[in-house]
């Protein structure tokens, strides 16, 4: 039962964590103050502050207190749950940014057999029907380019961004706008990249790439 009054105590933390209640102050109120407001031992207390702490949502430093990791602007924790509330029109305006750099990349930079991977994954793509493989081959052709970038700072913004987008509301939707017409464009418009890749032509290569990035933003966001 304490365990259980610790998470629940823990949920409650950090609901309010999330919520801003102690971003200016930078910390959360003593283990005492905590103890006295929920009614319980300040072991629990410090049970659910651990468990914070395991999540990484706030850190310890003894004889100072316990500080909020996500209201340091300087950590990359902080920097990537500020990320997760990224609206998708946002999302788009920095893919239109960075996957054309990629492709350009990709096209000078890339082994052979690795345009060959990304060939194999746009096949895939073109052989799916069903909804849910289609967007696995096609998350995967945009995956295979940044590899090809050879920039690997690139590819793991890449990498994060991949993840930001497989959450839920993202997936719902992609499922919202995807038709079979869509799926039949985004082959061709992804064969036009692959064409580029396979000159070595990275000025047609960026072209290609944000050509279908526009295409891919019409049609989720209705513009």
């Amino acid at each position: 039962m304490p365990r259980l009054v610790a998470t629940d105590i823990a949920a409650k933390l950090k609901k309010r964590i999330e919520a801003g209640e102690w971003l200016e102050q930078g910390r959360i109120p003593p283990e005492r103050d905590l103890a006295a407001e929920f009614g319980v031992a300040r072991n629990t207390v410090r049970r659910a502050v651990g468990l914070l702490q395991e999540s990484g949502a706030v850190s310890r430093e003894v004889g100072r207190g316990t500080f909020l990791v996500a209201a340091n602007v300087d950590t990359l924790a902080g920097a990537i749950k500020r990320m997760e509330g990224a609206s998708p029109a946002d999302m788009m305006e920095i893919r239109e940014l960075l996957e054309p750099a990629a492709a350009a990349f990709a096209a000078t930079n890339a082994s052979a057999g690795e345009i060959e991977a990304v060939r194999e994954a746009h096949l895939a793509a073109c052989d799916a029907i069903e909804m849910p493989v289609f967007e696995h081959w096609d998350a995967e052709f945009h995956h295979r380019i940044f590899s090809c970038s050879r920039n690997e700072f690139l590819r793991e913004i890449h990498n994060l961004m991949r993840v930001l987008r497989n959450q839920a509301p993202w997936f719902e939707m992609k499922k919202r706008s995807f038709s079979e017409e869509r799926r039949q464009t985004y082959c061709q418009e992804h064969e036009a990249i692959l064409v580029a890749l396979s000159k070595r032509d990275s000025d047609s290569a960026r072209e290609a790439m944000l050509q279908h990035l526009k295409s891919v933003g019409r049609n989720l966001l209705g513009r």
